[in-house]
């Protein structure tokens, strides 16, 4: 029987918390819980600095650039799910530098150019909890024109292009915008950033519990999607993205090519700025176009795209490693 541990270098507990939702813990958890429905499988577990496990397990995956911890495991894999403000030779150079026992990737650019490099490895897109994110009832409290999730790490080019242009609508707005003044090292040099900053921190309705995401997801009339600038460089679909097609909702988002070949009937594709106002605009007058690129969305997902499956090919690959 296989014994296996998912380690998350932050605490855990950031679902339930007041602070920021972490995304490494949302994926240890829901592939550790798949995970222990799998034959073979004794116990999955995530863990963290001030969580470790009591006895020894059979393997490790990483979720972060963490040093394999020879203590606490036999073998340890890294799991690359995360953008990093470094170029991808550059991190993976780093990364191989631990000497992992194997190496999963979000990124199927990522993983030929691990390839390239002599190395092996297994190419994991994100899979989508079925059991939490599924079409909801309209929830009138939810029925935005248009919502988004999400904290401010886009960067001020990819945030004022898909995203800021929904203030001229009624935008359910989510996450931390709040505007750090230990960040400038003048107060007067507080008021020389984009306009938007002030905005979101203005309309931003906090954190929204876990448990109304995928509410909110099918109650908004459009979602949209910002992807982190290291994503569109590696080609990902994000799990946010998935996530909301789960739902059955509607999404405008930005391009990467792997979206624009697996999702062109599914999402809505957008250039940002006077682009992705026109298409607001466009959509909100048309339920039925809506209704019908969601429901094309969430075919795609349940059928290619869920974390069962994700983790039965996650568990396909520690065996070969071990």
């Amino acid at each position: 029987m296989l014994s296996v541990g998912f380690y998350i270098k932050w605490d855990k507990g950031s679902l339930h918390s007041k602070g920021n939702v972490l995304g490494d813990e949302l994926i240890a958890e829901t592939m550790a819980k798949y995970l222990r429905r799998q034959p073979g499988v004794s116990g999955a577990e995530v863990y963290t600095p001030n969580f470790l496990p009591q006895e020894k397990l059979d393997v490790m995956i990483y979720l972060n650039d963490t040093p394999p911890i020879s203590e606490i495991a036999k073998k340890h894999i890294l799991y690359l799910q995360n953008g990093y403000g470094v170029g991808a030779q550059e991190l993976l150079k780093e990364l191989r530098s631990h000497s992992y026992d194997g190496y999963v990737f979000f990124s199927n650019y990522l993983l030929k150019l691990h390839q390239a490099d002599g190395f092996n490895g297994l190419f994991l897109p994100f899979g989508v909890d079925l059991e939490v994110f599924y079409p909801r009832e309209v929830d009138e409290k939810l029925e935005f024109e248009v919502a988004y999730i999400g904290n401010d790490i886009k960067g001020e080019e990819r945030t004022v292009k898909y995203l800021y242009p929904a203030v001229d609508f009624n935008f359910g707005l989510y996450g931390n915008w709040e505007i750090q003044k230990s960040r400038f090292k003048f107060w007067k040099n507080f008021k020389k950033h984009h306009p938007y900053k002030h905005k979101f921190q203005e309309i931003s309705r906090k954190k929204i519990p876990q448990e109304l995401v995928p509410s909110l997801y099918s109650s908004t009339k459009i979602n949209l999607n910002c992807t982190i600038q290291a994503c569109v460089d590696w080609d990902v679909i994000t799990l946010r993205t998935l996530e909301v097609l789960a739902c059955k909702g509607f999404l405008i988002t930005d391009s990467v090519p792997v979206a624009e070949e697996l999702l062109r009937d599914c999402v809505v594709f957008t250039t940002g700025g006077a682009d992705l106002t026109e298409k607001i605009k466009f959509y909100l007058k048309y339920d039925d176009q809506r209704k019908t690129i969601a429901d094309r969305g969430y075919e795609f997902v349940i059928n290619n795209a869920s974390a069962e499956v994700r983790t039965k090919e996650l568990l396909n690959y520690i065996q070969e490693v071990i």
